[in-house]
């Protein structure tokens, strides 16, 4: 018996041996671009096969990179030095399979040739699942034709937009990458959700989103998890452990339409815009630190729609709003309701929220029940939460509609020129926590180990948040 074990042990053994032998590296350099895309369209690499492309500039064009690796033998398209092969002019990659991974490839003058510069699927229902793109860059990438141009007469400016990355399938993780540097409209990452598959279980996590200036119309979010038409379906997403810096393209740099996701651990920079919950339900947004160092136009946590919780937030110096609970236009959709007469694109109301162990410092203002609309917040919770500024920031809109559907408890407040808040479940407590102390603490966390960190750029915009907190 032992015999016969012993055998058995030596067949896997050699099968093992013989499954990695098969995995093969192969180098490409930008000479042999028609020799690469063959190779990645062809279907023929192998769990474990790694494509390598030397130092250079490649123009790519429509590139298709189809292939079926395993858990544990990704098959990867990599530079053989990150950063220094580098993707330019025209692209539409379209990644599909299974465990397919891009690593330390270097985005740049690139532009999408058609919707998106990288898509995660083949076509429309044929979708890639279990992929990564980890230590990649994309900045500077926008179609010199349109972003260099005002809008054509009578577009609007969002009818000019291009995504770089759109995530379809389920599994895919985007990690230590770096993004930056987008004028034209669309989004940086968008994942799309689709009626017979949206539970996708991406990962979005240690990714450094650089600079984009304002765009000047909507379309032009930095993340976007979700559409208004897939908006009351299940996603379950994870966006953690980001960094937001100097994202001012438009008021939402996150804008979730979709259901059950995660956000937790970020950070927003100086970002001139806000964590939005626009559409969807029971979305989680937890640990999240904004620093808007009173710069115009940056805010913090916008909540409409149903179910979410909003906890253990830190929000400093934003010039805007820390927190605005919208009233609504509608309530939320059923199966009876005729979306032609209730839009999905509109505002549903505010119920069942949780908002509770957030600190809210020196933000301008925080406002309840505000917004055009009938349908006012129902069973909103908001205790336990901490508020410190200048003068009273509260602004209650409409407070004989509002005030019956909000749950005040247990929240502390003090206010430097000694104003007194009328409402109950408010009492003057003064801060017995030195709150520069853990704002520097949980900024300094959240930039650790962020972004690409062979590029000059993403360690430099590290480098000017560090600096903010810097011993004199």
């Amino acid at each position: 018996m032992r015999y016969y074990k012993k055998l058995i042990l030596c067949g896997l053994l050699m099968s093992c041996g013989s499954n990695l032998s098969e995995a093969a590296t192969r180098y490409f350099s930008p000479s042999e671009v028609k020799d690469l895309k063959t190779l990645l369209k062809s279907g023929k690499l192998k769990p474990g096969d790694d494509v390598i492309l030397k130092d250079g500039t490649y123009n790519l064009g429509d590139v298709d990179f189809f292939a079926n690796g395993m858990s544990g033998d990704t098959i990867t398209l990599k530079a053989e030095n990150p950063g220094k092969a580098v993707i330019s002019g025209p692209l539409k990659m379209r990644i599909y399979g299974n465990y397919l991974k891009l690593d330390g490839l270097y985005f740049h003058k690139a532009w999408a040739s058609g919707f998106s510069m990288i898509e995660f699927r083949r076509d429309k229902g044929e979708h890639a699942s279990n992929c990564r793109m980890t230590n990649c860059v994309i900045d500077d990438c926008n179609d010199p034709d349109k972003s260099e141009k005002p809008a054509p007469a009578g577009q609007l400016p969002m009818s000019v937009a291009e995504y770089w990355v759109g995530l379809y399938g389920e599994n895919h993780r985007v990690d230590h990458c770096y993004f930056a540097n987008k004028r034209i409209g669309g989004l940086v990452l968008q994942l799309w959700l689709d009626e017979n598959s949206h539970i996708n279980n991406h990962q979005i996590d240690h990714n450094l989103f650089g600079v984009r200036n304002p765009y000047g119309g909507n379309g032009a979010e930095i993340i976007r998890v979700g559409h208004s038409w897939s908006s009351q379906l299940e996603s379950h997403a994870i966006i953690e452990n980001n960094v937001f810096l100097h994202c001012d393209g438009e008021n939402e740099i996150i804008s979730v339409k979709s259901c059950n996701n995660v956000l937790r651990k970020n950070l927003f920079f100086e970002s001139r815009g806000a964590l939005v919950c626009r559409h969807g339900h029971y979305n989680v947004i937890e640990g999240n630190t904004f620093v808007g160092n009173d710069l115009q136009g940056t805010c913090g946590i916008r909540i409409i729609n149903q179910g979410h919780t909003v906890y253990d937030n830190l929000l400093c110096r934003l010039a805007g709003w820390g927190l605005l609970v919208r009233v609504g236009v509608f309530d939320r959709p059923t199966p009876d309701t005729d979306i032609k007469a209730e839009p999905l694109t509109s505002f549903h109301r505010v119920e069942n929220v949780d908002i509770s162990y957030n600190d809210f410092v020196d933000c301008k203002s925080m406002e309840f029940g505000s917004g055009k609309g009938e349908k006012m917040p129902k069973n909103v919770r908001f205790a336990y939460n901490n508020i410190y500024g200048q003068t009273d920031n509260i602004r209650l809109f409409r407070p004989e509609q509002t005030l019956c559907g909000f749950y005040f408890l247990n929240n502390s407040y003090a206010f430097n020129d000694g104003a007194k808040l009328n409402l109950e479940g408010f009492t003057i407590r003064k801060p017995t926590v030195d709150y520069s102390s853990i704002e520097r603490s949980r900024v300094m966390d959240s930039i650790n180990d962020i972004g690409a960190n062979w590029y000059d750029n993403n360690k430099d915009d590290l480098q000017y948040i560090k600096a903010k907190y810097m011993q004199e």
